[in-house]
């Protein structure tokens, strides 16, 4: 799941198959979607793509875009095969009463980082928008998105001919958009975090207590940082928000870190929020 400030960004379920059609069921939707999305959308369309969706093996091609805990519109990405194998094409859609708030921008963003994270051999994700869809055009520009071309009558919808407006994105060019900086002494709830994160949980098992980072032989690998010898940090940050950091510390104290060689050699920490992009 990924969080932002108004939506969140999640793999499909069943319960979502109301909230789906619900949002689905629009005229002015279908009117910029490809003619396999029905028409009308009816509850049980909505069963069977969640139940088409959730059957494919994981990572999770598509998404839910959830609002105060309902679907309301989704994103997907179709992987290509053969020789475009380092390509895919990604879709969205989202329902009209939150149109113009952002959100959109905002999904697209999220999924192209996590396919970018998801499928590491991907080199470009690209998008085909109608001639007539400006909105959908703006959303991709705003997005970090190029326009490519345009594909002279490329398509046909409600019987008319149309061109299509083709817009793309390289991974280097959204590996472009990531910085690194270094730690500030405000960071201490971000390293905070960070550290609870960097700790091995085995799949399945109950979540530890966040206050285990209080622990003298945990917090001693964050305690008074910036202040002992050695002491590195570095965060990763993409579109104004941290991704994951790095750091470095010697833990040569009366309580010494799990990793512990000398007095010389410092320990790496590392944590990549994959999922809170």
């Amino acid at each position: 799941m990924m969080h932002t400030g108004n939506f969140e960004l999640r793999e499909w379920q069943l319960s979502d198959a109301a909230s789906l059609a619900e949002n689905a069921n629009n005229i002015h939707i279908w009117n910029n979607v490809r003619d396999y999305f029905p028409h009308p959308y009816s509850e049980e369309d909505g069963k069977q793509f969640i139940r088409m969706v959730s059957g494919k093996p994981w990572p999770a091609t598509e998404m839910a875009i959830v609002i105060n805990g309902k679907a309301v519109g989704g994103t997907g990405i179709v992987l290509k095969t053969g020789v475009e194998r380092i390509g895919a094409e990604i879709g969205y859609w989202l329902g009209e009463k939150y149109w113009n708030r952002g959100i959109m921008t905002g999904a697209v963003k999220e999924t192209v980082s996590y396919a970018f994270l998801h499928f590491p051999e991907l080199r470009k994700i690209y998008a085909t928008t109608f001639d007539f869809n400006i909105a959908s055009q703006r959303v991709l520009q705003k997005a970090g998105f190029e326009r490519e071309g345009i594909l002279k009558q490329a398509a046909v919808k409600n019987g008319k001919v149309i061109d299509l407006h083709y817009y793309s994105m390289l991974k280097s060019q959204w590996l472009a958009k990531m910085y690194h900086r270094f730690f500030r002494e405000d960071d201490f709830p971000l390293l905070e975090e960070l550290l609870y994160e960097a700790i091995f949980q085995p799949e399945g098992a109950e979540p530890l207590p966040r206050n285990i980072i209080k622990e003298p032989e945990i917090d001693n690998y964050i305690r008074d940082f910036g202040k002992k010898r050695g002491d590195f940090c570095l965060f990763a940050e993409l579109d104004g928000k941290t991704v994951g950091g790095a750091w470095l510390r010697i833990l040569d104290s009366e309580i010494k870190g799990y990793g512990n060689i000398d007095s010389e050699t410092p320990e790496l920490a590392i944590n990549v929020q994959e999922i809170r992009l």
